[in-house]
Parts: C-alpha cells; sequence; structure tokens
C-alpha cells in the first residue's frame, strides 16, 4: 500500500511538471532568459576586455612600425599620418616633463611591464613599460597609452568613435555598460514573465466569463478545455458541472410540465362532473361538499397554471418590451384586489411612472404581492409606488404577523409557507413570491423584505431607470 502510494504522488507530480503545462513551461521560460543573459554578460565582458588588449596590440605594433624611422623626420612625419588616417590613433612625442604633466592631469589605469618574467601575451615590440590612461578628451573618456620611444616617450590616443561617450544619453559614468546589461536582463526577463502570467490570466478570464454566463442561466455555455494544465482539468470540470446542471434543470422542466399538464385532464374531468351533479337537488351537507370539491379543484388548477407560469419565466422568459403606465396598472389592480377582498382596506400612494417593460411581468409581480399581504393582513394594505432619479420602486405593506429576519431568506423559495396551513384565509400553495422572486431576477431589478410601519411585512422591489 505505502508503495502504491508513493508511485501515486510521484505520477501526481510528473504530470504537473509535464512539458505541455503553463507553469512548467513559466519556469522554462525564465530559466532560459537568465541562462542566456548570464552568456550574452560574459561574452560582452569578454568583449570589453579584449577591446583593452586589442588597444594595447594596436599600441605596440605602431611603436613597432616607427622603429624604422627616424623621429621628426620627413619619413616619419608621412608614417604617422598614415598610422593616424589607418588605426585611428592619435600620436604625439613626449618629452620626460610633458610625461610627467599628464600623468597628474589623467588617471592612470594600468600599467603593463613587458620583460622576460612577466606572464603578459608577447607583442611585436619588446618596449619595457606601457602606461595605459584614461585620456578625456571634448567629453568623451579614451583609452591612451604612454611608452617608450627611442630616447623619449610616445603618446597613442585611441579612436575617438571606438569609445562609448560618457556625456551621452544619460551620462553613464564608468558603470554604463553594466547597467545597460542589467537592465537588458530584467527588461528580457519581465517580457517573459508578462507573455506567460497574461496568457494564464487569459484562460483564466475565459473561465471567470464563462461562470458568470452559467450563473445568469446560460446553461449551455461551455469552455475550450484544449488549454495547457492545471487550467485544463479546471475548464473540463466546469463543462461537466455546466453539462450536470443542463441536464439536471431539463429534468425539473420536464417533471413541472408533465405535472402541470398530467394534472389538468382529471381536473377537467373532475369540474365536468361536478357541474353535472349540481344540476341534482342535495341536502345542505352534499352542497356544501360539492362548494369544497370545486373549490379545491380551482386550487389544483391554479397551482398548475403557478408551476407552468414559474418554469415558463425561469427556462423562456419572455423579451416582450413596451411602454407601460406602471402607476395606471397598479391603480387598476388595487380596484380590482379590493373586489376580491372586501374584508381589507386598500390604500395607495403611487407617482407617475411610465417605463419601457414587460407588462405581464410587471402585473405578476404587483397581483402576487398584494394578493399575499391581502392574505396574511388583519386589516389594512398599503401599495406604493416611488419614482426616484436613479430608480423606481414598488411597496407593497400589510399590517399582519409580519416576518421575522431568520424567515426572509426562506420565504422567496417555492412552496414555502410560514404557517404551514392551507386554511380558507390564506389558501395558496407558496408559489406566489417564488414567482415574484423569478421575475425580479429576470428583469435584473432586486427585492427586500422588511418591517412595514403599520406592523406587518413590507416587499419593496426596486428597478433601475432604461436609459
Amino acid at each position: 500500500m505505502l508503495s502504491n502510494n508513493m508511485f501515486t504522488n510521484l505520477n501526481r507530480i510528473i504530470n504537473r511538471n509535464t512539458a505541455h503545462t503553463l507553469f512548467f513551461k513559466l519556469y522554462i521560460s525564465i530559466t532560459a532568459v537568465i541562462i542566456g543573459s548570464i552568456v550574452f554578460v560574459t561574452m560582452l565582458m569578454n568583449y570589453y576586455d579584449d577591446t583593452d588588449v586589442g588597444f594595447i596590440h594596436d599600441v605596440s605594433f605602431t611603436a613597432a612600425l616607427l622603429d624604422d624611422f627616424v623621429e621628426d623626420s620627413d619619413r616619419w612625419n608621412m608614417a604617422v599620418e598614415s598610422l593616424n588616417k589607418l588605426t585611428g590613433f592619435t600620436i604625439k612625442k613626449m618629452t620626460v616633463k610633458q610625461a610627467f604633466d599628464y600623468q597628474q592631469q589623467h588617471e592612470l589605469l594600468y600599467v603593463i611591464n613587458l620583460n622576460k618574467e612577466s606572464d603578459a601575451p608577447p607583442l611585436p615590440a619588446e618596449i619595457g613599460k606601457i602606461e595605459v590612461y584614461l585620456h578625456t578628451e571634448e567629453e568623451n573618456d579614451l583609452l591612451a597609452a604612454v611608452l617608450p620611444h627611442d630616447d623619449g616617450l610616445l603618446l597613442i590616443i585611441d579612436n575617438p568613435e571606438m569609445i562609448y561617450p560618457t556625456g551621452g544619453l544619460e551620462d553613464w559614468e564608468d558603470s554604463g555598460p553594466e547597467l545597460f546589461l542589467l537592465g537588458f536582463i530584467f527588461l528580457s526577463i519581465a517580457l517573459v514573465l508578462y507573455s506567460s502570467v497574461k496568457t494564464i490570466s487569459d484562460h483564466v478570464y475565459r473561465l471567470s466569463s464563462a461562470s458568470l454566463a452559467l450563473a445568469n442561466g446560460q446553461l449551455d455555455t461551455r469552455v475550450d478545455d484544449k488549454i495547457p494544465a492545471p487550467l485544463n482539468q479546471m475548464a473540463a470540470s466546469f463543462n461537466e458541472m455546466a453539462i450536470s446542471l443542463q441536464y439536471s434543470q431539463h429534468q425539473q422542466q420536464v417533471m413541472a410540465n408533465a405535472i402541470a399538464h398530467e394534472l389538468r385532464t382529471p381536473l377537467t374531468r373532475i369540474q365536468l362532473v361536478m357541474g353535472l351533479l349540481s344540476d341534482d337537488v342535495h341536502s345542505t351537507y352534499t352542497t356544501e361538499l360539492h362548494s369544497d370539491l370545486s373549490r379545491y379543484t380551482v386550487e389544483m388548477e391554479e397551482l398548475a397554471n403557478d408551476i407552468l407560469m414559474l418554469q415558463t419565466i425561469e427556462n423562456k422568459p419572455s423579451s416582450a418590451h413596451q411602454i407601460v403606465d406602471l402607476s395606471e396598472l397598479m391603480q387598476s389592480r388595487e380596484i380590482e384586489f379590493q373586489r376580491q377582498y372586501p374584508h381589507v382596506s386598500l390604500s395607495s400612494d403611487i407617482d407617475t411612472v411610465r417605463v419601457d417593460a414587460n407588462p405581464r411581468y410587471l402585473q405578476l409581480i404587483v397581483d402576487n404581492l398584494v394578493k399575499n399581504a391581502c392574505l396574511y393582513a388583519d386589516s389594512t394594505v398599503k401599495l406604493s409606488l416611488k419614482n426616484d432619479p436613479a430608480y423606481f420602486s414598488i411597496v407593497v405593506e400589510d399590517n399582519g404577523e409580519g416576518i421575522s429576519p431568520l424567515q426572509r431568506e426562506h420565504v422567496l423559495d417555492a412552496f414555502t409557507r410560514l404557517d404551514n396551513s392551507r386554511s380558507r384565509q390564506t389558501g395558496g400553495f407558496g408559489l406566489g413570491l417564488a414567482i415574484v422572486s423569478t421575475i425580479v431576477k429576470t428583469m435584473k431589478a432586486e427585492i427586500n423584505i422588511g418591517t412595514s410601519k403599520l406592523g406587518g411585512a413590507m416587499f419593496v422591489v426596486k428597478f433601475k431607470h432604461s436609459n
């Protein structure tokens, strides 16, 4: 068992670090950039070193060529002029005093002693000693060499075009090349990291967008799972979850539709039989039974209609819009519910609101909220329509027992009844508020439940004004 666990863990580690994973690619990319930068820096620093060595060899070679000429002769002057054009060097003769003054004015970099026991590489001219200085000229730092020649000294200054200017972009000074290389390394690493992280973030953003779409009810949303690990596992899990949710919703829809449709057939038959029986003369007791049966069939039909309505709104929401005078709609529904519930006193405080929306959905919200309030109110129900600059609100209040804070988070669920009864006064099956909640989500509004100043529950549905 222990060996199997070790093998499983080892296999998991290997799978997480195979070449097709994003993180492995990230590690390889950073490592490659660092190694490449080190190689580049080494080569470039060797180039700088070789540049100094090459300068010394060129100076020695120039001195060896001048050995064949007598100083200050015409041939000497012609040779110096030719070497100036050929190498770009500036060649000057110096006395000991001039050399001493030059040493005081310029920085000595290093001294090369050329003797039989020296480890320095052989040069064309056995000149004994070369002093290399940092020669500043017109804001340029040049290499200069002072070396013995015949009975005097030679000053050979390098070509200015071969030296990086110290007064250039930002005055690099002596550390300019090192700063450039350091900046190059960091820039390369930054570019590689940006590219790798952007690839990861793009995949994550796609998964996030798909999750939001799924949360908004688009259960047919899928993501591409042909992406590097471990994100491909997340994508595959997301697709499996979406398929499962879509299947579950389809099954619920089929079941709800089947129940609603199958209920209607026996209900129609019962209503037909009740109609036939009502034509006969019955006792008072039998008449009451007939009345109860008729009421039960009506309730069952309302249940079937509510189930179908709820499923239709959830799965096939209507996009039909038109300009609706919500003020007039609420006033007409107030009159209708006052007629249906004469024992309840309905009042209203309605602002003028005209909105581009689905009129059927708005009426369902008003009807179910007012019906719920009339069923649970002791004596008073108030309807309000508030129009604010940013939003408008439908408010329904009653003076019943109200809803406790613990019950408010469940009261909008389907088939939820706080009193667990089916009395004549309350009736219903707990679908009215679920329909309201579903419509509110579909219309991207919000619903809040609180305590009314009347003493009972207060439902507030808030809509944003459309632009």
